[in-house]
């Protein structure tokens, strides 16, 4: 629920930054809504692990296959909190 729900946000930032009258309101719309992407992502990767826990599989994904998915989904949040910190930091 919450992965769709940061997703529908998101494209609701998006569409207002395609909106936006000034460039800053549109940038950090932007950034924003990328940053529900990556909230998204994490929360897809919370729910397969617990999904893949919870029915028994998560002892037959190896360890790389884990680790690459623990990667990706620190890589989104620390990628879209940074672009986030960099928009604001640009506009002020």
């Amino acid at each position: 629920m919450t992965v769709l729900l940061s997703i529908t946000v998101a494209l609701k930032f998006r569409n207002q930054s395609l909106k936006a009258l000034s460039t800053d309101t549109s940038k950090l719309s932007c950034a924003l809504a990328w940053q529900l992407v990556g909230e998204a992502v994490l929360g897809l990767g919370t729910l397969a692990f617990a999904t893949a826990a919870h029915m028994g599989w998560l002892p037959d994904w190896s360890v790389s296959f884990q680790s690459t998915l623990r990667g990706v989904m620190f890589f989104a949040s620390g990628a879209t909190t940074l672009h986030l910190y960099l928009t604001i930091r640009k506009i002020s």
